[in-house]
């Protein structure tokens, strides 16, 4: 899984990305996490250019659980690597 104009921080484990790594892409965005087999695969956060972030656990390149500390949503940014859709976070506190 690696994008023109990216850039891989981390460790190679048979010529393939895995371990603990940070991934940065063309659009800014970073992913810091685990990696498997050259993809997003155990506990990792996704930072957007925006400020916003995305906690998950990923197995091969997919969300398989979000945070369950996520901050309210308000609109979508697309994250080309992970092939998903994460919504950015809102400034505004959840209410109690």
């Amino acid at each position: 899984m690696e994008y023109t104009g990216s850039q891989y921080i981390g460790e190679f484990v048979d010529g393939r990305m895995e371990g603990k790594a940070e991934y940065i892409l063309p659009t800014e965005t970073k992913y810091v996490g685990e990696m498997k087999d050259g993809m997003f695969h155990g506990q990792g956060t996704l930072y957007f250019p925006s400020g916003s972030r995305f906690d998950a656990v990923w197995e091969k390149g997919l969300v398989v659980k979000e945070s369950l500390n996520l901050p309210t949503w308000t609109r979508l940014e697309k994250s080309l690597p992970a092939g998903m859709t994460a919504e950015m976070a809102s400034t505004t506190p959840p209410q109690e």
